[in-house]
């Protein structure tokens, strides 16, 4: 050997055997150091961003404020898919996918096989049943239709099944599709007050959680009267309290709201879900899981999914610009406070990665807006697609046909008749396009594409590429259109709705904290499947099945 090439060897191998000596010790070190003990996902059902700087001079400075202040905001996050509610978005934030891929479309979907729809976590013909549920409760539940991994899945087989995930909530599926395909779920039982799960999961509710509900503590929040937290003339970022946009709470849509009477009157313990105290006795549900489970204690990490429903529940009958909706956020800030207050206490928040965002945003009142000048596409449009849309393409199929070939509209899917098509000799593609031809003349359809554009054309912005990621092309429909901004909420009844491709419902806030991640903030466009590879970073863990999703690490290096 040269002598030249004889030093660089040795020095090649020295320089190796330097550097391989503490390579074990190396990554056990820095694995030990950037790994958090618990990851802590909190979504807050119909939560805008704006709401963090609307109600900013009301905020504490431990719940809301800590988020922004110490964490990391990527304040333009977004929904990649336009079937914007909380069951693709729950699945969103840990498969890192859309329902073209996970197979979500919504909360319910119409099934040609059953010609019916199935709600999101419904299992089908499974003779699952209710744990810690009422005798005839449908416990046939659990994340069956979600086609791919969740990070919790992942992190499960990655560790050898010791990592544990569990997912709460006051909705079924905000609880079972976080909770994945591995993981535990218990949920709200509005007619018991209790939380239960299903026999998908275990049949006996664990110990921790039969004393949870023994404490009674929805009942006990039932004997409140929800007034306002703070005087209400301090409110001037919301409208007036009495207005004709809203919905009633037992006949009134204005402060106070007395609780112990409507119960008196007969009402059920799922008078809870419509006030700011359901999220209360949800986050004191994730202490007693964190304790009673021993999350984040272990040799791996753990993960909990809390979903709080509130805003969500408030948004539909009172609206964004509500009294409500700010005592709720005001509210919710101290809960959020005193539930990080937890997390320093028991781990120290640099063991513990907490990430924040919402499930889908949520619309101004139709009818509220129109009395602004601001146009609403039809506000009387109660029904949405499944209401006078539906019925104009009835009539015109019925006239183009001598048939009615609309089996069911579902979500924004209109499912033709496929084999009547075929007994009239009617070429499919060619029926698909006529739909969408009228539809695109009736008031208040923004939108439509055919099945056939769907599956031929990729579409990378606007509404046309969400409406594409809420597309799967075994599951969805013939047709899919969507209606014109600011048009879709409840108006003769009050209220607001939800489900479009348009910003207000996809923009959502994007917050991670602890785990060392630096204070700061990014414009940058992100998505809500981007969480899941983050997180999934952190825990040096694979990433999910059907994950599209960007790792946003790099924004969140400690500096």
């Amino acid at each position: 050997m040269k002598p030249a090439l004889r030093l660089l060897a040795c020095l090649t191998l020295a320089t190796a055997g330097i550097a391989m000596a503490p390579i074990s010790s190396l990554t056990q070190e820095r694995a030990a150091h950037v790994t958090p003990d618990l990851v802590v996902g909190i979504t807050i059902d119909q939560m805008r961003p704006d709401y963090f700087f609307r109600y900013w001079n009301h905020l504490g400075e431990g719940g809301l404020k800590r988020l922004v202040n110490e964490g990391f905001f990527f304040r333009n996050g977004h929904f990649r898919h336009g079937q914007t509610s909380t069951g693709p978005g729950h699945a969103a934030q840990l498969t890192g996918t859309t329902p073209a891929i996970h197979g979500l479309l919504g909360n319910s979907w119409y099934v040609r096989e059953l010609d019916r729809s199935i709600n999101v976590i419904e299992a089908v013909g499974s003779g699952f049943r209710g744990v810690g549920s009422r005798p005839d409760y449908d416990g046939e539940k659990g994340p069956v239709n979600m086609l791919t991994t969740t990070v919790g899945d992942e992190l499960y087989l990655h560790t050898g099944h010791r990592s544990r995930t569990i997912g709460l909530s006051r909705k079924d599926r905000g609880a079972i599709l976080p909770a994945g395909h591995t993981g535990q779920a218990y949920w709200f039982e509005g007619s018991t007050g209790n939380f239960i799960t299903s026999t998908f999961y275990r049949d006996e509710l664990p110990d921790w959680l039969q004393a949870f509900n023994a404490r009674n503590l929805a009942q006990e929040y039932l004997t409140q009267v929800w007034e306002p937290l703070h005087p209400i003339d301090g409110y001037v970022e919301s409208r007036e309290d009495e207005n004709p946009y809203e919905g009633r709470t037992g006949g009134s849509t204005a402060f106070p709201f007395d609780l112990p009477a409507l119960m008196a009157d007969g009402a059920s313990p799922s008078l809870l879900n419509t006030t700011p105290f359901s999220d209360q006795l949800l986050l004191e549900l994730a202490k007693g899981a964190i304790e009673g489970e021993g999350l984040g204690r272990g040799p791996v990490p753990d993960i909990l999914s809390l979903a709080l429903s509130a805003t969500d529940a408030i948004g539909h009958r009172f609206g964004p610009a509500s009294k409500q909706m700010q005592d709720h956020i005001l509210r919710l800030d101290g809960y959020l406070a005193d539930f990080f207050s937890y997390l320093d206490r028991e781990f120290g928040m640099e063991r513990v990665l907490v990430f924040l965002t919402a499930d889908h945003g949520g619309a101004y009142i139709p009818h509220y807006l129109r009395d602004q000048g601001i146009p609403t596409g039809h506000p009387d449009n109660e029904t949405g697609i499944s209401g006078e849309i539906a019925g104009a393409i009835r009539g015109f199929l019925q006239d183009r046909y001598g048939r009615d070939l609309l089996l069911a509209v579902s979500n924004q899917n209109l499912f033709l008749d496929l084999p009547a098509m075929d007994a009239l000799g009617l070429d499919p593609d060619g029926v698909r396009v006529e739909v969408k031809r009228f539809a695109l003349t009736l008031d208040a359809v923004g939108g439509a594409m055919t099945a056939q554009t769907l599956t031929r054309t990729e579409f990378t912005l606007g509404p046309r590429a969400a409406m594409q990621h809420s597309w799967h092309q075994k599951r969805s429909g013939d047709v899919v259109i969507w209606l014109e901004p600011q048009t879709q909420g409840g108006t003769g009844t009050g209220g607001t709705g939800h489900g479009t491709p348009w910003a207000y419902d996809r923009h959502v806030p994007i917050l991670f904290m602890g785990a060392g991640i630096p204070a700061g903030e990014s414009m940058e466009l992100v998505h809500v499947s981007d969480i899941a590879p983050t997180v999934a970073n952190f825990l040096n863990s694979p990433l999910p099945s059907g994950n599209i999703g960007r790792p946003l690490n790099d924004f969140l290096r400690p500096r």
